[in-house]
This record gives structure tokens, sequence and C-alpha cells, in this order.
């Protein structure tokens, strides 16, 4: 009986720490891209500004995700009817918020790929060579 209790157990874990994990990675991204944006503005002196820069979603998002995740945790030690709503209602925002992180990506690839310009990064890369 306690080993099926403890397979029960992993997956639930494994998915809080996935959410928390998903707002560090993606915390992360959003300083590789400030990095990369400023980059190229030094070195090109042109500036595209990316939509997810715009929308400062990486940033903003990714303390929703920790947030989510901290509070399935808390939830998991404290059952409570309170405290089951308000985890249930910040996972459904959390998965609204990846949807619209979704549709941001989807516009900027579209308009990336629209843009009639070269990609500034492997003109500069090819002429060092």
């Amino acid at each position: 009986m306690f080993w099926r209790w403890e397979e029960q157990k992993e997956p639930k874990n494994l998915g809080k720490a996935i959410q928390i994990m998903t707002g560090i990675l993606l915390d992360c991204l959003g300083l590789l891209w400030m990095y990369l944006f400023f980059t190229q503005i030094v070195a090109f002196g042109a500036t595209y500004t990316p939509i997810a820069l715009l929308t400062a979603y990486p940033f903003w998002s990714s303390w929703l995700f920790i947030f989510s995740g901290a509070f399935t945790v808390l939830l998991e030690k404290r059952r409570s009817p309170f405290l089951v709503s308000y985890a249930l209602v910040v996972n459904i925002i959390s998965a609204c918020i990846s949807v619209i992180g979704l549709l941001l990506l989807s516009i900027e690839f579209i308009k990336y790929s629209k843009s009639s310009k070269n990609p500034l990064w492997p003109q500069v890369s090819t002429r060092f060579l």
C-alpha cells in the first residue's frame, strides 16, 4: 500500500517543479533577449525590437509561473478550500498566459518572416571569415 502512494505522489511533485523551472527558464531567456537586443544596437546601430520585449512578457510571466508553482506547493502542505480555489485560479491564469506567449511568438515569427530586410547577424558573422 505504501509503494502505491509514493508512485502517485511523484508526478504531482514533478508538475510543480516544472512550473517553477519554466518560470526560471523564461526569466533567463528574457535576460538573454535583453542582452542580444542591446548588443544589436551597439554592433549594428539598427534596432529591431522584439514583440516579447515590448510587452515585457518574459519578465512578468516568469514571476506568474513561479508564483503558480509555489502556490501549488503551499496547497500541498496545507489543504483548505480557500487555498484550493486560489491555486485553481492561478493555474488557469498560468495556462492562459502560456497561450498568450505562444501567440506572441507566432506573431513575432510571422512579422520577422514578412520583413524584406535580410537578417543582420549572418551578414556580420560572414565578413570576418
